[in-house]
Parts: structure tokens; C-alpha cells; sequence
């Protein structure tokens, strides 16, 4: 089976590469002999090699593109969170294109509607063999803006188990990773972090490597901080994430993938996918709208949340682990 795999990917972000990775060793345990390909709406900007076909869809035509899609026996929209009710990227499975296609496990983002948008929208997901969404918040969106019922299925990465590795630092590691979504809170959280009363170290990586990210890590925290460098390894940069004892963020997948090793992560208000995630695991304590203290910080630090994020992760990786091609 020829398979093409349609998403965020290229771009050296690291929620959405260990996605598909994960997204990757579901196909190939439903059909181990698969031939997938990932196309990239973007330039690619990858510091490592991928074990996978990437190819660069920007740079074919319309016409191409649908050729090109017509050659697989399915196409695969996802994961992460693709649709967009302001904007539609999918022209291309509008006229033309032949073959099957699912949207997998995605988000959608209302900070803009167009009627006509979510008009073509409903047109071209109604005409999938397949579509679920990553959580109940998305259902919902889905029902209201494009009239259509799907499934909820967690994103893969729930699946992804990083290696922590032991780090020459005392007291509590907490990392930070805001992006420019959550700028607005860069002073707020250095400052928090300042006044945090338990001996800690501070940390921060790029979950993207774009000068934007670096800028922000840097104004939420504070100058004694260790930075990885952002030409390490997807994994590098995972295992220093789940060494962690508390991860701040704007970012969804480094929330998320704090929580599914049991690390407590508080999230600050930026895209909405960030309050769904916190709300659809009942941790809405953790998501901070307004201001965020170094009391709070040290809170969560001293209280033990493991048992809770742990039976929490177990039922999501449960759920992940769903084929992601339906039976």
C-alpha cells in the first residue's frame, strides 16, 4: 500500500516530528510493508536525517500536486492542528483528486470563521472515507462550524516514551518553552521564576528552531539559565524535557509530552489547544490565564503529582494506540 502523509512536518518542530513518528509505527503495525511518503507544505529546514520520504510540496504546482497524490492508494491529513476555520489549506483535495483520504487526529482553531471558508471545509471533510479529531473540544467545533460528527482519537505522540538522563544540577529543573503566542507572559514568568523560594535550576529549549522561540525562551527566564542548543537531536531535546520536575509552556507538545511522562506542566494561554488539552485531562488548575506567581510555581513543585499525571498518561496512551488508518 502507498500511503501520503500530509501535515506540519519538515519544519524541525519537535511535538509535531515525534507525532508522525509515532503516527509512522502505527501504519507500519497495521501494514508493515506500507511505502509512505511525507509531503511538506513547507520549506524543509531539518538538522537531522528522517528515516522517511520527504518531499517538498511547496515547490509543485496545484495540478502537480494532485498528480502526484493520485499515484497513492491513501492520502493521510495529520496529525495536529490543521484545520483552520479562517483559511482553507486543502484546496487540493478539492477537484481532481481520486484517491481516499482521512483527516487523523487533527485540531481545529476558531480564532477566525469565515462562512465561506468553513462553506469548503465542510464540503471537503464530508467527502472523507475518515476524520477524528484529537479532542472533545474539537468535536464540538467540528459539529458547530462544519455540521460533522467524528470520532475523538488522541494524537500519537501520547505514545513517544523519551529516556531521561541524569543532570549535573541541584535542586528542582524547571524548564520553560513559550513561543510567540504566549509573549505576553515572557516577563511574567522570569519574574516568577526569580522569586521561587526552593533551590532550583532553570532550563529552556526551542521546540521550534526559529529565531522568534530563541527570542521568547530567553525573556522568560532568567540569566542564570542552561540553554540546549537547537541542533540537537529530537531526542536530545525530549530527554532533557522528561528530566525535568516542572515544565512551563506555551507550547502544546511540550505540555503534553510532560504530562504523558508525569510531569507536571503549567501551560499558559496562547492558542486554544492549549486550554482544550488541560481541560480534556480535568487539569484545568494548571492553565494560567492571567498571571502566574512563584508561589503557584512552588506549589506545584512540592505537591506530588506523578500518581495523578501517571493514570492519566496510562488511559491516553491507551486510547493513542488506535489504528490510525480505520479497520
Amino acid at each position: 500500500m502507498k500511503i501520503a502523509i500530509i501535515g506540519y512536518y519538515g519544519h524541525n518542530n519537535l511535538g509535531d516530528e515525534l507525532n508522525l513518528l509515532e503516527m509512522l509505527k502505527l501504519i507500519q503495525k497495521q501494514y508493515p510493508s506500507a511505502d509512505i511518503t511525507v509531503f511538506s507544505g513547507g520549506l524543509a529546514c531539518l538538522y537531522y536525517d528522517v528515516e522517511y520520504n520527504l518531499v517538498l510540496a511547496d515547490r509543485m504546482s496545484l495540478t502537480e500536486y494532485r498528480k502526484t497524490l493520485n499515484t497513492f492508494d491513501l492520502v493521510i491529513i495529520g496529525g495536529g492542528g490543521l484545520i483552520f476555520l479562517g483559511a482553507n489549506y486543502f484546496d487540493f483535495l478539492q477537484d481532481g483528486l481520486k484517491v481516499p483520504y482521512i483527516f487523523s487526529r487533527v485540531g481545529i482553531d476558531d480564532r477566525i470563521v469565515s462562512p465561506s471558508v468553513t462553506k469548503e471545509l465542510k464540503q471537503i471533510l464530508s467527502k472523507a472515507y475518515d476524520v477524528t479529531v484529537r479532542t472533545s473540544f474539537d468535536k464540538e467545533l467540528c459539529l458547530k462550524h462544519l455540521g460533522i460528527d467524528c470520532n475523538v482519537v488522541p494524537e500519537a505522540i501520547w505514545n513517544y516514551e523519551a529516556e531521561p538522563f541524569p543532570l549535573p544540577y541541584g535542586g528542582k529543573k524547571i524548564l520553560t518553552s513559550i513561543n510567540a503566542y504566549g509573549a505576553k507572559f515572557a516577563s511574567r514568568i522570569k519574574n516568577a521564576l526569580m522569586n521561587v523560594n526552593i533551590p532550583h535550576t532553570n532550563f529552556t529549549i526551542s521546540m521550534q528552531d526559529t529565531s522568534k522561540d530563541f527570542y521568547y525562551n530567553i525573556l522568560s527566564t532568567p540569566e542564570r539559565r542552561v540553554i540546549l542548543p537547537e541542533s540537537v537531536s529530537l531526542h536530545k531535546k525530549a530527554s532533557l524535557l522528561v528530566s525535568m520536575d516542572l515544565v512551563i509552556s506555551s507550547r502544546l507538545h511540550a505540555g503534553l509530552v510532560a504530562i504523558s511522562h508525569g510531569i507536571p506542566a503549567i501551560m499558559v494561554k496562547s492558542t486554544p489547544k492549549v486550554q482544550f488539552l488541560l481541560a480534556e485531562l480535568g487539569l484545568n488548575e494548571f492553565f494560567i490565564d492571567n498571571n502566574i506567581s512563584s508561589e503557584f510555581i512552588e506549589y506545584v513543585l512540592v505537591k506530588n503529582l506523578k500518581p495523578r499525571l501517571t493514570e492519566i498518561a496510562r488511559n491516553l496512551k491507551e486510547l493513542a494506540r488506535a489504528p490510525i488508518i480505520p479497520l
